[in-house]
């Protein structure tokens, strides 16, 4: 009988260090294979707010907005995730008769991610953009990361501001505040362009998704001597139906990573110690009832 406890102790410590060496092997190498962009991405964006543009007396003309912003993956090539990203704006002072102003606002491109730390990569990318194509999971207080602008074509820096609660969901607010980039000249003038911006971001942690998204860019004209004349500002915010998409994407993302990043290589772990220490337990009746 001692004899049968000492094989039963061998087989239920040694399943225990295969599910301990299971669960750091979904720790490091499978659930790292799953925290990718899928290749199947696609997503619509909805943005409401107003533009103001300089107008040939002077003044500002000011109009509401909407732009919406379709992405979808075509692709993937050494690694990155290939998307094609098209923005239409449209100016909805008669929203029953909205007038599509995307010739001069809108934009379509393709962009190239690294689908793991959603980097561009401009080896891939046709306009060579650098910097992040969203926040990295797992951001909190002193973290800064480097956001792609399309306004200035190259990253801004968004820095902690705080944690906050929104809607429900613990949020981490994270800010970019940047004045007075050069941007070129006016065409028609030569006169030099800047761009100053203060871009929001209400960020769900642990997934990574910006839940809320306000924005207010000011392009201005240098018209000599150091004075500058706002020409467009723009304040555009996501729309609710937006907001309320992302609550949904940010809770089940959370849910999901809380199994495959935490609860299976967890129970793994746990339940492989427990056998092992279960199979020493046997294995050391055995040697007490032999000696």
């Amino acid at each position: 009988m001692s004899a049968q406890g000492g094989r039963r102790g061998t087989v239920v410590s040694v399943v225990g260090i295969v599910l301990i060496i299971l669960g750091v092997i979904w720790s490091t190498v499978i659930f790292p294979m799953l925290d990718k962009v899928p290749t199947d991405y696609g997503r619509s964006y909805y943005f409401d707010g107003s533009f103001s543009v300089l107008n040939a007396t002077g003044s500002m003309d000011s109009f509401p907005i909407e732009q919406t912003l379709v992405q979808k993956a075509i692709g993937t090539k050494d690694g990155a995730i290939l998307i094609d990203e098209k923005r239409t704006v449209g100016n909805v002072t008669n929203p029953a008769n909205p007038i599509d102003i995307s010739a001069r606002y809108g934009d379509a491109s393709v962009l190239a991610v690294d689908r793991h730390t959603l980097q561009f990569v401009p080896a891939l990318d046709v306009r060579q953009r650098t910097g992040q194509w969203g926040p990295p999971r797992g951001l909190g207080e002193g973290d800064t990361f480097d956001l792609y602008n399309p306004g200035v074509n190259k990253p801004l820096t968004a820095r902690y501001v705080k944690d906050d609660v929104f809607r429900g969901i613990k949020v981490v607010i994270f800010k970019i505040e940047e004045t007075n980039i050069p941007i070129g000249t006016n065409p028609q003038t030569g006169a030099p362009l800047f761009l100053s911006t203060t871009i929001n971001q209400t960020i769900d942690p642990r997934s990574g998704v910006v839940v809320n998204n306000t924005s207010v860019t000011t392009t201005s004209m240098d018209v000599g001597g150091g004075n500058k004349i706002p020409v467009q500002i723009s304040n555009v915010n996501y729309a609710e139906s937006t907001i309320v998409d992302l609550m949904d994407v940010a809770r089940d993302a959370d849910s999901m990573l809380l199994w495959l990043e935490t609860v299976i290589p967890w129970v793994l772990g746990g339940v492989g110690a427990i056998l092992v220490l279960i199979g020493l337990m046997l294995m050391t009746r055995k040697r007490g009832a032999t000696a």
